[in-house]
């Protein structure tokens, strides 16, 4: 494999400027020293003015993708870059690329991986005066395996591969006390749960790893490391605790890992009535053997209309664990970071031992939606933290990949990307290739912070651990609802399960949200699984920036979390032609979620090395040529139709394929989409309904007589915020589709709100035979009481049951005695009101001679 290069920066941006490609930009191809400086620029702050020293680019080809670097160094003259350097379509392989700083000048190695292979998630490590360990996740045969290997004077060796017995293990972290003494741990998914391993290196070999469970029904996950120079080891880790998400820390004596004490960091949080979230906590030890911790916090979540899993507005907490207490910053507290969306912080420490904590800030509603990293650093006191760098970009996020050199200089990796489109007449975009999504790989120096020549005393109190417990019978309006045991039906000879989920969210792959942050693809999962009890979910990233390697990683996420009937996430991304804010709609607009049986399925889907087919594609510009194309391809789907009375996105429903099109979303974050004045039309003060009334459901159902089933499900951060229910032949991807085409389906607005319909004795997804006065079977059972059950026929409320409701559940019957006098009907469905507003409704069950 041919060794790239680095190359600096012409016209080197300001660190307030924008990120984009350096293509062009490049100085020939020679090999730039490290230590050439440019013009001082960066971004002003009252305790420190950070100035960027240098800038350099990877010269790399187009049709690869470098991501999720990781830079460590010895403290000495040893600096070292770790990159996942995915290879082109359709190899499906990647390797782990190695880079090595010697005489100032960052030069690429051999590649860590002796042979490309499928990897994910590279980390490294490395002890002042020692030498370099690297681990990732090596993927053999659908088995996810732990892979870990030290650097031996010239190449990094063969590398000790840890598998376990029954479930996956992913994402290593690794921490080294000296050259011959490291600690990794990772996670493992078994049965629906995450449980930890650690293992150690020492006398050249590697210990059997040691599991970490979290007890009872309790997960374990982000681990973090850190050891003291006692050999005391500390491992930070979130922990669900019903709905919500903690943070523990546990000491282990390095050598033996043998637990010997396990505190509690961080326990509930600022919210009540919702998911209180405490995540990705890191782990770092300063120069007078204080341990501090550092995670994500939810509290100052702001859109809470919208849901709230990953909606930005993240602050970081910070404390102190010292003489066995948990302490924070007496002046501060321990919100350090604050105020800017602050996810994945990260400790870092020069060779001095001065720690500093790294940020990498989410955009906000403001005009500001694009990636920022901040840094604070302890002098006395830890400083008000600093803006740094801010990007131009949006989209996949890591944690910050930051060291502080011998000369003070803060250094950090960084992974730009820039899209070419046809539009765009880029002499770059290859033959044949609609939109080209790239990256390079950056290396950026900036000037570090003077530190006094002498500590100041820091001022700690006790930190508060434990908040805002949740109250008992906790039904709440948004999110957090626990799992609950699956139903099973026997009807006609066959045995029906039935399984709750979530068929339409956002990772920070889709690169649109406003405020720059809908989540990693696992945080949505984990919400799902952990907070919101769900069975099914499929991640929809917007198929206009799903690139071959943003479509590979999803379904990379999806063989993953396919480990057992506990949880079944569908492959599935979003089709997504919008109609503006025209009245009158455009042939062929409407968002569609494509749900697929299989990730072989899913595969068909690549147009070429670049993209997957989505709007931008001639192939699949609209509705009716994406319907033509699953055809001619035989490509196994559905296609759920979306929020299709939106003001903005609305559906056409003047084109339709009863294949594909068979159930459609009711109800989502911005609101409900039965017939023009419906309950909940408007969700979200944000949002507005067309005014057309040929977007709403009435006219397709009615009007068109189009036959869909009704789920609900959430959109950009709208976990709980919609739920779809589906009565299922078999826990299986296919099974689910299988329900989906069949309209074995109901939906409510996020309570796990039970409703069942028999017409004449046909159930969802069987025609009904038609009588003088049909007959309806009706059952309904809510997690509160029950406000109102509504039966209607052709989107027409025909009945109210309000008399006679006696909590939180209901079973009757309603004959239609005007069926005949009002001239007919096509089809009748429920609709049921819960006392804290939540709604719930079947599917239609259609009259048929």
């Amino acid at each position: 494999m041919k060794r790239r290069e680095f190359v600096r920066r012409i016209g080197l941006l300001a660190a307030s400027g924008a990120t984009a490609s350096s293509r062009a930009a490049s100085c020939g191809g020679a090999c730039c020293p490290v230590d050439e400086v440019a013009t001082p620029v960066g971004v002003p702050s009252p305790a420190h003015s950070f100035e960027m020293l240098s800038r350099l680019s990877l010269t790399e080809l187009d049709d690869e993708h470098e991501e999720h670097p990781v830079l460590v160094s010895d403290g000495q003259e040893g600096d070292w870059m770790f990159s996942l350097r995915r290879l082109p379509y359709p190899a499906d392989q990647e390797v782990i690329s190695c880079f090595r700083k010697t005489d100032a000048t960052w030069r690429e190695q051999a590649p860590v991986t002796s042979e490309a292979g499928q990897f994910e998630y590279p980390a490294a490590s490395c002890a002042p005066g020692g030498r370099p360990v690297v681990a990732w996740n090596q993927i053999e045969d659908g088995v996810w395996k732990i892979a870990v290997s030290l650097w031996e004077g010239g190449s990094f060796g063969q590398p000790q591969v840890f598998e376990g017995g029954r479930g996956r293990f992913l994402g290593p972290v690794l921490c080294s006390a000296s050259e011959d003494r490291h600690w990794i741990a990772w996670e493992s998914f078994s049965q629906g749960r995450l449980s930890l391993f650690l293992s150690r290196y020492e006398k050249g070999a590697w210990a059997e790893p040691v599991e970490i469970r979290g007890g009872g029904d309790r997960s374990l996950m982000e681990p973090a490391l850190a050891a003291d120079e006692a050999g005391q080891l500390y491992l930070a880790s979130g922990v669900t605790e019903g709905v919500d998400r903690h943070v523990e820390l546990r000491i282990f004596n390095g050598s033996r890992l043998a637990l010997e004490k396990t505190v509690p960091i961080a326990e509930g949080g600022g919210l009540r009535d919702r998911v209180n979230l405490n995540t990705h906590p890191a782990v770092g030890i300063d120069e007078k053997g204080r341990v501090w911790v550092s995670w994500e916090n939810n509290r100052e979540t702001s859109r809470l209309e919208d849901g709230d899993n990953f909606t930005g507005d993240r602050i970081c907490g910070l404390v102190c664990y010292h003489e066995g207490r948990i302490l924070e910053c007496s002046r501060r507290g321990r919100f350090v970071f604050a105020g800017k969306n602050d996810h994945l912080p990260t400790f870092v420490k020069d060779p001095a031992g001065h720690l500093f904590l790294v940020t990498a800030c989410g955009g906000d509603f403001s005009g500001s939606p694009f990636w920022k990293y901040r840094v604070s650093w302890l002098d006395g006191e830890w400083a008000e933290p600093v803006e740094f760098f801010q990007t131009r970009q949006k989209g996949d996020l890591f944690r910050p990949a930051v060291l502080v050199d011998s000369d003070g200089s803060l250094e950090m990796a960084f992974v730009p990307e820039e899209t070419f489109s046809k539009e765009d007449e880029n002499p770059l975009l290859e033959e044949g290739v609609v939109r080209q999504r790239v990256n390079q790989l950056e290396l950026l120096r900036w000037s570090g912070p003077t530190f006094g020549a002498e500590e100041g005393a820091l001022a700690l109190k006790e930190a508060i651990v434990k908040e805002a417990v949740p109250r008992e019978n906790f039904f709440p309006v948004f999110s957090g609802r626990p799992r609950v045991a699956r139903r099973t039906k026997e009807l006609g000879g066959e045995i029906y399960t039935l399984v709750l989920g979530n068929f339409h969210e956002h990772s920070n792959n889709s690169s649109c949200w406003p405020a720059g942050c809908d989540g990693t693809v696992h945080d949505d999962y984990r919400f799902g699984m952990f907070s919101e009890g769900y069975d099914v979910m499929g991640n929809t990233d917007h198929g206009y920036t799903m690139t071959e390697v943003y479509w590979r990683k999803s379904l990379r996420m999806v063989q993953f979390y396919q480990e057992s009937e506990a949880f079944l996430p569908l492959p599935a991304f979003e089709w997504t032609l919008s109609n503006g804010r025209k009245r009158e709609i455009g042939h062929g607009v409407g968002h569609k979620n494509l749900v697929f049986p299989s990730i072989q399925e899913a595969r068909k889907f690549v147009r070429n090395r670049h993209e997957i087919f989505s709007v931008h594609s001639p192939e699949t510009e609209n509705a009716t040529k994406l319907w033509e194309f699953l055809r001619e391809r035989e490509i196994d789907c559905v296609t759920i139709p979306h929020h299709p009375a939106d003001e903005v996105h609305p559906t056409d429903w003047e084109v339709h394929d009863p294949r594909y099109q068979t159930v459609v979303e009711v109800f989502q974050c911005r609101g409900n989409a039965e017939y023009p004045g419906c309950p909940r039309e408007l969700n979200v003060s944000r949002h507005r309904p067309i005014q057309n009334e040929k977007a709403f459901l009435d006219y397709a159902l009615r009007e068109k007589g189009y036959r869909m089933g009704f789920i609900a499900s959430g959109d950009h951060n709208g976990i709980g915020v919609g739920l779809a229910a589906l009565w299922v032949k078999e826990l299986s991807q296919a099974g689910v589709v299988e329900a989906l085409r069949s309209g074995r389906t109901f939906a409510t607005t996020g309570d796990k709100i039970f409703v069942d319909l028999h017409v004449n004795g046909a159930w969802y997804g069987q025609p009904a035979g038609l009588a003088a006065a049909p007959r309806l079977q009706i059952q309904a059972e809510g997690v509160l009481p029950l406000e109102r059950v509504e039966i209607l026929r052709d989107s027409r409320v025909i009945a109210t049951i309000e008399e006679g409701l006696e909590g939180a559940q209901y079973a009757g019957e309603f004959v239609d005695e005007d069926f005949a006098e009002q001239g007919g009907g096509a089809y009748y469905y429920l609709r049921v009101t819960q006392e804290n507003g939540h709604l719930a409704w079947s599917s239609p069950i259609w009259l048929e001679a």
